[in-house]
């Protein structure tokens, strides 16, 4: 279910219910472009909400993510516009600043606890895994950091970077963890904000496969770990 609430600068609070909502997700992050809300609890309060918005104050909202009527995420939506109405459903069109595709898939599994196991991201399609990555980032804990850690990882068990990044993050942070999802936020992570203080070893096995998909990305890699002294063994 999902929920829409005005950005007033504080708690949003939840005017029109939905069952869902297309488009939300983009892989270009911030994008002007429609939303579809399916099946609205209440049309004409909503469109009445937003119009009188627009002449009111700034009208910017969030698109709501819920369970049980707690809101678990939100997006961001700038300078709505209503532009269709038919029967329950209504058409915005705003500035989104969107997830990843596969975001609010993860989400949904985790809020039905169907992240039970490593490689749960294996099921997702190659244009979902940045959401996979982001949905990681927003819900790993960190319960103690751990130092001098020794990880193995395989490159048989993933066939893009994306990939990669969703392999070491379990590895590092368990199931459905986080340790970057690009090269630069690697680095960020290996600073010590994200689980790990330090890494001794990493074991990497079947590593031609993995340099032959990454291409100069896997020098790259490599060289980042080679700036935190981690002992890389190729394999």
């Amino acid at each position: 279910m999902f929920g829409f609430a005005f950005d007033t600068r504080t708690e949003p609070e939840i005017i029109a219910y939905m069952d869902d909502v297309k488009n939300i997700e983009h892989k270009a992050g911030i994008i002007y472009h429609t939303l579809q809300l399916i099946n609205v609890d209440n049309v004409p309060n909503l469109i009445s909400a937003i119009e009188n918005a627009a002449r009111i104050y700034e009208n910017n909202g969030f698109i709501c993510f819920l369970d049980d009527k707690s809101i678990v995420t939100r997006t961001f939506i700038g300078n709505i516009r209503v532009i269709k109405s038919k029967k329950n459903n209504i058409t915005l069109l705003g500035q989104v600043w969107s997830n990843p595709p596969g975001y609010h898939k993860a989400m949904k599994m985790r809020l039905n606890n169907e992240i039970i196991e490593k490689n749960i991201w294996q099921n997702f399609r190659k244009e979902e895994l940045q959401g996979w990555l982001v949905h990681a980032l927003h819900t790993t804990r960190i319960d103690e950091v751990k130092e001098n850690i020794s990880i193995e990882i395989d490159g048989n068990k993933f066939h893009n970077l994306d990939g990669f990044f969703c392999t070491l993050g379990e590895e590092v942070n368990g199931i459905g963890g986080y340790f970057g999802r690009g090269i630069y936020a690697l680095s960020d992570c290996m600073r010590g904000d994200f689980g790990v203080k330090s890494i001794s070893e990493l074991k990497w096995l079947n590593h031609q496969r993995s340099k032959k998909l990454f291409k100069t990305k896997f020098d790259e890699i490599l060289q980042v770990f080679a700036d935190y002294n981690i002992k890389v063994i190729l394999e």
